[in-house]
């Protein structure tokens, strides 16, 4: 895909959501009113606070630029993270960005995910460049996203400045080239091991500063038993990296 034919690419933009009530009207109308090459794939991980039902007034709002997947059980980050990824690989979009919910990652940042991708096959949204940062970080959750970081770098050599960041760009062909069967995630190392399956298969991986901000509205879903999880998982998908 030339550059031209990027510039004019469809571009799918993916939410995995979990209790999402209060944010995604708002998000989903900020994403789509980047323009008419913009469309949404929600996939909802079973969520108990009406998410879903909000999701599918989105798709009958916008038809045609608005895909729901209400998942069955069992609920999971990674599960949710690789449906959705394999679900847009399959689409006719150039691009798949993929971002959360719960309005901390910015759509004004999207564009600089999108003009780097022209000279590359995956871009990362770093909080940790020059140029980005971050707002409402506590020193714990940084310590804990700085540890996170490294730890993505030690397992799984992705030396990148934000590993574990969940704001991304691919190239669709490149989503498309991976064995999603083959994945073991089912949580947020889902995210990780992407970016290792991907590294592995030699896709050039660039980054693009990003800003931050820690949600307003909502619980976060980290918790100690999830972080020791995800530590976990980073040693099984290194050991699982010749199946990937």
């Amino acid at each position: 895909m030339d550059r031209e034919d990027m510039s004019a690419s469809k571009i799918l933009v993916f939410l995995p959501t979990y209790n999402e009530k209060g944010n995604l009207d708002r998000l989903a109308e900020q994403l789509l009113s980047l323009g008419p090459e913009f469309s949404l794939l929600i996939v909802d991980d079973q969520s108990p606070d009406g998410t879903g039902e909000i999701a599918d007034q989105l798709a009958r709002e916008y038809p045609g630029r608005v895909e729901v997947i209400h998942r069955a059980p069992p609920r999971g980050r990674g599960l949710a993270g690789r449906d959705g990824l394999k679900r847009a690989s399959e689409t006719d979009c150039g691009i798949v960005v993929e971002m959360d919910a719960d309005l901390s990652h910015r759509p004004e940042d999207i564009p600089k995910l999108i003009a780097a991708i022209q000279d590359a096959d995956v871009v990362l949204g770093s909080r940790y460049m020059p140029g980005g940062g971050t707002e409402g970080f506590g020193p714990r959750r940084r310590l804990n996203s700085r540890v996170a970081g490294l730890l993505s770098e030690y397992v799984l050599g992705l030396r990148y400045s934000d590993p574990t960041s969940g704001f991304r760009a691919f190239r669709r062909e490149a989503l498309a080239s991976l064995p999603w069967d083959r994945f073991i995630s089912d949580g947020p190392s889902i995210v990780g091991e992407t970016l290792y399956a991907l590294r592995k298969r030699g896709y050039r991986i660039a980054e693009v500063p990003i800003f931050f901000v820690e949600r307003r509205v909502g619980e976060s879903k980290i918790s100690p038993k999830l972080i020791l999880k995800w530590i976990l998982n980073l040693i099984r998908i290194r050991l699982n990296g010749h199946r990937l």
